[in-house]
């Protein structure tokens, strides 16, 4: 006898949109790219949208989250101006002197990008292009690094994804200005949007990426994007996420990265904005005497949800993990913190470290933290913990007692609370950037949710 498993609403529209548009969709006609997605539709379609019953899922239910599915953004964006642009990212984020390149509704915009002054250091194309005549390195990466095992959620990326950026860095090659991806949403009606981008860092290479998710205008949005990125030995990667897309927006994001022999990969992430975010960061060390260091900060009031989801995994010996995470919580607002460390067998001298920690500005605000360590070595050192707790009175009562007033004292005590995490970011003008972002988010402005 055959079961059935019934679908919601937003499973259905999801196989129909894939079924329309599978034939229609960039890499139709080559073999390697339909054979990727179709793989890919075989993994999701099996199970449909990840729920409280798998565990790695069981704070952020998409099944019950997500009622519909939103109808694909248009092929054609409209017309937009670097003006625009800059006005999504705000008067703080569009003073950033970088390479910029912009997505728009999930198209590569080279008319709205700025990749001048990275000829002769590395490569830069649209992923969606490229499908359909695929480069060697391309076909090696893409859906290859360090890929999470039935999740479902890269699954329907894989199948589902209209363009991206392809990036290629030169080994040795050393990028004096930040690469910005932009990715913006811009839309007088609900939709949905599906990248992917494909980052490889070459051996000895020096780079900071910035990713920012925005929105040009408030309609509902439904975004489900990944980035695989590939450090070769002995290179130095900073990657930083910003994410402040409006409040009508469900925001899923993955980022699966493979780390080689000596690499130092500083990562950290900043989210203010979304009705739903779900951020989920894969790192695997594949070489040894690596570093990995993940932090983030998260700014949540109202009824946001915010879930940030960590595996790292170290499969060989001698390297060095931390992660750490700050959160403040208002209103109704949920943060989530999981975060899991894999030691095998065989990655002797392990050296892994996790923090959690929330501040809850409201009775009606809640924190789920789960900290993992996974431990099949011997000789590691690993530890993990997580705290949360409201403004400290007595800090309050000192600050108070010298003439501030209530409100600009507890802004104080926060700013100084999540300040701590952003103070990580090596950049000064990201790092000035992010504080600054914090006091109007304070202040009450800019409010995600």
């Amino acid at each position: 006898m055959s079961v059935e498993v019934l679908k919601t609403k937003a499973e259905q529209g999801l196989a129909d949109q894939y079924t329309a548009a599978r034939s229609g969709l960039p890499g139709a006609g080559n073999g390697w790219a339909e054979g990727l997605r179709e793989a890919a539709w075989e993994t999701y379609s099996s199970a449909g949208l990840p729920h409280r019953r798998i565990e790695e899922w069981k704070y952020t239910d998409l099944r019950a989250l997500l009622r519909d599915a939103y109808p694909p953004a248009p092929a054609l964006a409209e017309a937009l101006t670097g003006e625009d642009v800059l006005a999504a990212l705000g008067p703080v984020l569009a003073g950033l002197d970088c390479h910029r390149l912009v997505i728009v509704n999930g198209q590569f915009r080279l008319e709205l990008s700025d990749a001048g002054g990275l000829e002769g250091k590395g490569e830069v194309f649209s992923l969606g292009d490229a499908l359909g005549d695929p480069s060697h390195w391309l076909k090696q990466t893409l859906a290859q690094v360090n890929p999470p095992l039935n999740d479902t959620v890269v699954a329907l990326n894989t199948a589902l994804m209209t363009g991206g950026v392809a990036m290629r860095i030169a080994d040795k090659a050393e990028l004096g200005k930040p690469v910005h991806i932009v990715h913006m949403l811009t839309s007088g009606e609900a939709m949905s949007v599906t990248t992917r981008n494909v980052v490889v860092v070459g051996a000895g290479a020096k780079v900071t990426l910035l990713e920012s998710y925005v929105s040009h205008g408030s309609a509902p949005a439904q975004r489900n994007a990944v980035t695989e990125l590939v450090a070769g030995d002995g290179s130095q990667v900073h990657h930083i996420k910003f994410q402040n897309e409006n409040p009508e927006t469900a925001h899923l994001t993955s980022w699966m990265t493979r780390l080689g022999a000596d690499v130092s990969y500083d990562a950290f992430q900043f989210s203010l904005g979304a009705a739903i975010a779900r951020n989920q960061i894969f790192v695997a060390f594949a070489g040894e005497g690596s570093r990995s260091h993940i932090s983030g900060a998260v700014l949540a009031r109202g009824r946001q949800h915010n879930d940030t989801t960590m595996v790292v995994d170290h499969g060989v010996p001698g390297c060095e993990s931390r992660e750490f995470n700050k959160l403040v919580l208002d209103g109704s607002a949920r943060g989530i913190v999981q975060c899991k460390a894999i030691v095998r067998k065989d990655a002797q001298k392990t050296d892994g470290h996790q923090m959690a920690r929330a501040l809850m500005l409201s009775d009606g605000a809640e924190f789920d933290s789960k900290p993992e360590l996974e431990i099949f070595a011997d000789d590691v050192v690993c530890g993990h913990g997580s705290t949360s707790g409201q403004v400290d009175a007595e800090q309050m009562f000192y600050l108070r007692a010298r003439g501030i007033p209530e409100p600009q004292a507890k802004a104080l005590l926060v700013a100084a609370f999540i300040g701590e995490v952003i103070e990580k970011v090596e950049n000064e003008s990201m790092r000035e950037a992010f504080l600054k972002l914090t006091e109007s988010w304070l202040a009450g402005e800019g409010e995600g949710g």
